[in-house]
């Protein structure tokens, strides 16, 4: 394990302060009123749909997405986010997989073309599936919409990732990644990033790619919040 710790902590050093970036940038999305949105207006929706889903409300929160979809062309990749999240926070599993396969199908037909021909821009390459709060700390968990590379040469690839926020400090503070390379033996390893860019090994799933729910279930555990 010592090996394996030491060669995985030399591939992640290195993205260490890119993954700090994205975290900030997508935080900010979380956090700071939704200031690129078209309209004021949809911000201030947004943020209402937010501020539900941290109070743990996700009726509310369904309803307030599915108006806000009603008023939209119903593709936005945003609202179809909050909507899975929603459908995941109440539990109702399988329209939240209707909810991903929704998705993955309008990313598909009018975004991954951009996606590749920008070179895999790793501030559009996720979209967050499941939220779980606590008193002290968000967890978000996001899903790439292709599996993400590890490296240039494509050796291996990321599928998951989990990033816990302070929820006073408004900061990132855990970073978890979902990796099957040559480097995890062709297994789904979840590990957490520490801030020393070491990784360690969370659980390893073995040959089948796991249920997000159920690696949010470990990443709680991990961190002690259940």
């Amino acid at each position: 394990m010592k090996s394996l710790r030491s060669d995985l902590s030399k591939n992640f050093v290195w993205k260490r302060n890119t993954l700090l970036c994205i975290a900030l940038i997508l935080f900010s999305g979380f956090f700071s009123s939704f200031s690129k949105l078209d309209s004021q207006e949809k911000s201030s929706a947004i943020d209402k749909i937010w501020e539900n889903i941290y109070a743990q409300d996700f009726i509310t929160a369904k309803k307030l997405v599915q108006k806000e979809l009603q008023t939209s062309d119903g593709d936005s990749l945003q609202l179809l986010s909050l909507m899975e999240i929603c459908l995941n926070g109440l539990e109702r599993y399988k329209q939240a997989d209707e909810s991903r396969k929704k998705i993955l199908s309008v990313w598909e037909k009018n975004h991954k073309k951009a996606f590749l021909e920008e070179n895999y821009p790793l501030n559009l390459a996720t979209w967050t599936r499941i939220a779980k709060i606590t008193p002290n700390v968000l967890v978000l968990g996001a899903e790439y919409y292709l599996p993400y590379p590890v490296n240039a040469k494509k050796q291996g690839f990321y599928y998951h990732k989990f990033t816990a926020y302070n929820r006073f400090t408004k900061r990132p503070s855990k970073f978890f990644k979902l990796e099957k390379s040559p480097t995890t033996e062709q297994e789904y390893r979840l590990f957490e990033i520490s801030e020393e860019g070491e990784a360690i090994l969370v659980r390893s799933y073995g040959n089948a790619l796991p249920d997000m729910r159920e690696e949010m279930k470990d990443v709680m555990k991990h961190l002690k919040l259940q």
